[in-house]
């Protein structure tokens, strides 16, 4: 039996697992993303440390890592990532050169998409979108059977406008991201509430709870996620969107009021099947761990 480390590098975490080649998670880890680590040095530090950990008892034949951002998946480059705060960061060669196993990197969204389009909700369709809702929003396009990356541009539906005046990481106000993304659903509800340190699982079952404060929070955020996307239908007609990353948990909570939104504003379009992703909040995890393997088959 062959084992790899699989490492998703998202804003607020880093997730980690062993998995086998049958795709089973043998043990995992979960750490805090560094912070004010613009050169990654820390974060480097940490999946070595990692790697280390998970890798006792075992023998670990590659390393696959996935990062949030602009990604370059074909040098393992991140060229931008507002949330890490990284530019034109090196990532695969910088890990190469402290690990003794081969590494592959990639953008964690197309690497989870891959996870649900070979094993997962995805599988079947040849147009598809898969969408993670985590600390950022972010896509992985599949067209014609193909994920689609554009030099590591594509994918990045969290900087569409979707009106609203929430600061966003790029720059601008009115991005997905800052209205609907996991944090800033958080954030919305600390300053509606004034409360501070009220995770999304809280708030959703306020939600559940008919809290007034925490429905309406909620609702904007499945009205911007509405409206974004109603762009991807109009402009890409995928035959399913499907939901992943931590807000995917809280289940018919988010799949309800986002079809509900699009009948509303939907006319001649083909209305997608919405559906919660097979892997949840560990699909990047399966991805890296599908790379990894994918890597070391390739050098056979």
């Amino acid at each position: 039996m062959r084992y790899v480390v699989a490492i998703d590098i998202g804003g607020t975490d880093i997730k980690a697992a062993l998995v086998n080649e049958n795709l089973e998670i043998i043990s995992s880890s979960l750490r805090p993303t560094p912070k004010l680590d613009s050169a990654a040095v820390k974060t480097i530090a940490t999946i070595k440390e990692i790697v280390n950990e998970l890798s006792k008892g075992y023998t670990v034949s590659a390393l696959g890592v996935c990062v949030c951002g602009v990604f370059d998946d074909i040098n393992g480059i991140c060229i931008w990532s507002g949330n890490l705060d990284w530019k034109n960061v090196h990532l695969q060669e910088l890990l190469a050169q402290e690990l003794a196993i081969p590494v592959v990197a990639g953008h964690d969204i197309r690497t989870a998409g891959t996870a649900e389009m070979r094993n997962g909700a995805a599988a079947g369709y040849a147009n598809s979108i898969f969408i993670a809702i985590g600390t950022g929003i972010a896509a992985s396009l599949v067209i014609d059977g193909l994920i689609r990356s554009a030099d590591g541009y594509a994918g990045e539906i969290g900087h569409l406008d979707v009106g609203g005046d929430a600061q966003c990481v790029c720059g601008r106000k009115g991005c997905l991201e800052a209205e609907a993304s996991a944090l800033a659903i958080s954030t919305a509800y600390e300053k509606a509430a004034g409360k501070s340190g009220v995770s999304t699982e809280e708030i959703a079952k306020l939600v559940r709870d008919d809290d007034p404060i925490a429905s309406q929070v909620w609702n904007d955020a499945m009205l911007a996620l509405a409206r974004a996307c109603e762009t991807l239908i109009t402009t890409l007609s995928p035959e399913a969107i499907i939901f992943g990353g931590g807000l995917a948990k809280s289940r018919e909570l988010l799949i309800n009021p986002i079809s509900d939104a699009l009948d509303k504003r939907l006319t001649f379009q083909r209305k997608p099947e919405l559906k919660i992703a097979h892997y949840e909040s560990t699909a990047g995890t399966v991805g890296c761990a599908m790379a990894a393997f994918d890597l070391i088959n390739e050098a056979l």
